[in-house]
């Protein structure tokens, strides 16, 4: 189980299938016509209407082989649209079944008069799925596990099923797919729009670089800033954010007090006290670096591992009881509806586009964790496979910013360990032309759409806000004011949701329970431990 989640923040490889993804080698003009979309009924995770593009698997060759492009789209509750938006998943390798429940909720009350579309990245879900499924188990995360040994049997099979065509299912074909998808949506008079999200962005940014002029505005949500943003250095971001976030927690008058003035020196002091064996009834403490990382990747569950350690620490009555409880709620496997992500696309990407080179050996990946408090331990299972995965060669646009004049809305949270801010603001100025701002919002960590809530009561967050105002006129004044009213961070939460999870009055237990309680997962703990579900460049965007 604790595997699955872990599989859910590396870029975890699967296993194999003896079965051939299907390939279509009719041209694209015998298949439905060149300009055709056959809309019907969506898969159950995916809201409106969906359709299964045939579209080249070779964009050299394009009346050769092709594949099927999947695509949802919901249209405009109003009635009447005034520009279509393209919602791109992150991962790589994610499914964009994550945006339903958004569509479904706030991005549809949000812009009531803009259609929304989205297109599984070729290889995911629906679009030609790379998958290996021998070795595939179902997680929680709608993806399954594999370990280190596998791989090469994977990456054989893989090599057998698709031959050359493995090296079509880059970041820039899915730019192409989309282009070609956004021609034959467009309508007279509507503007089109895209936003991007973590990987999404890398995606919206490919699409910049090869189609300059085809959208009329471009939002990057948790930005994977292209020549820096490398999965190897992933491991090291953890723990600076949490190191800020102590600096918080001192000056936070419960969290200071039960931490002392030095938070970070604490908790660094009870890890290593729990290696050493202390508490010995709590049972993940060989898991805690991955875990916690995990932890600080959420905005809702970041303040807990300070509670957490406070009460291993303590280590009386149910304390470890409730750390235990906490952590097998964490890690607990749910059937999956659909098994749509795939890791063999993630790490096809990865290693070919957004790992350095030369690449760093495993033991020098490896040693990085060592180093660490907290570890995603995302670069030593990339890795694994570095030796013998198959990639594809880099074309001109990898490692580069687009040069466009398209008006462009640039997001990252201060506080996010998937895209960290420094290496996120350089959009400032790679990004500089007239109408392409970069924002930089406090507190928050990966997606701001989500994790930027405000004060104010019933309004959307601050990510949302921004985009709002940005897409009723990309090239008018932008609105920043929510930026003022964010609300900061609760060192205490005292949410139903916290209360049922620690069982006790508060997250630091002060008030102990006498008795353990066994109460089962409920839906909105369901909703926000999936929250925690992501991969490197991965969100998962879920309702309250």
């Amino acid at each position: 189980m604790l595997r699955s989640m872990l599989c859910a923040l590396a870029l975890a490889a699967v296993g194999c299938s003896a079965d051939v993804p299907e390939i279509n080698s009719q041209p694209l003009h015998l298949l439905g016509g060149s300009s055709t979309i056959q809309w019907t009924t969506c898969p159950a995770d995916f809201t409106g209407e969906c359709a299964w593009v045939p579209l080249p698997l070779d964009y050299a060759d394009p009346e050769g082989k092709t594949i099927p492009v999947f695509v949802a789209r919901k249209l405009a509750e109003s009635g009447k649209a005034r520009a279509q938006l393209w919602l791109l998943e992150g991962g790589p390798g994610g499914s964009g079944n994550g945006y339903t429940r958004p569509i479904e909720g706030s991005l549809s009350r949000a812009f009531p008069d803009i259609d929304f579309y989205v297109i599984e990245h070729r290889g995911v879900g629906e679009s030609a799925r790379l998958e290996c499924p021998v070795y595939e188990s179902q997680t929680s995360d709608g993806g399954w596990e594999i370990t280190p040994d596998e791989l090469p049997a994977c990456a054989e099979a893989l090599k057998a099923q698709w031959g050359d065509g493995l090296l079509q299912f880059t970041t820039t074909a899915d730019a192409h797919d989309l282009a070609s998808l956004i021609e034959r949506t467009r309508e007279p008079d509507k503007q089109v729009f895209i936003y991007g999200a973590s990987y999404g962005t890398t995606r919206a940014l490919r699409f910049l670089q090869a189609h300059p002029d085809a959208a009329d505005a471009v939002v990057l949500d948790s930005i994977a800033a292209p020549g820096v943003q490398f999965l190897s250095d992933f491991d090291k971001q953890a723990d600076p954010v949490a190191q800020e976030l102590a600096q918080l927690c001192a000056a936070d008058p419960i969290c200071g007090e039960k931490l002392g003035s030095e938070p970070w020196e604490k908790i660094t002091e009870i890890i290593k006290k729990l290696q050493r064996g202390h508490c010995p009834d709590f049972l993940y403490r060989s898991q805690l670096q991955p875990l916690g990382a995990q932890l600080l990747a959420s905005r809702e569950f970041r303040v807990h591992i300070f509670a957490l350690l406070y009460r291993l620490d303590r280590c009386e009555g149910e304390d470890a009881y409730i750390a235990n409880n906490y952590f097998d709620i964490l890690t607990e496997e749910t059937a999956p509806t659909y098994l749509r992500n795939s890791r063999p696309l993630g790490l096809l990407i990865a290693l070919s586009e957004i790992w350095p080179e030369p690449s760093p050996s495993l033991e020098e990946l490896r040693s990085v964790c060592d180093e660490q408090v907290f570890c995603f331990e995302t670069g030593t299972w990339i890795g694994a496979g570095e030796a013998f995965w198959p990639r594809y060669p880099r074309d001109e646009y990898v490692n580069k910013w687009p040069t466009s004049d398209v008006p462009i809305l640039a997001m990252n949270g201060t506080l996010d360990p998937q895209t960290p801010i420094e290496k996120a603001s350089r959009a400032a100025t790679a990004l500089s032309a007239p109408h392409q701002t970069f924002i930089a919002i406090p507190f928050s960590p990966h997606v701001v759409l989500e994790a930027s809530p405000v004060q104010a009561p019933d309004q959307p967050s601050c990510g949302l806000q921004l985009m709002r105002s940005f897409l009723q006129d990309p090239r008018g004044k932008l609105d920043t004011s929510c930026l003022n009213d964010l609300e900061p961070i609760d060192f205490s939460p005292k949410t139903p949701f916290e209360l049922d999870l620690f069982r006790s009055e508060d997250i630091w237990g002060d008030e102990l329970q006498p008795e353990p309680a066994t109460a089962p997962i409920g839906q909105s703990r369901e909703l926000k431990l999936n929250r925690i579900n992501a991969w490197p460049h991965k969100p998962v965007i879920s309702e309250r």
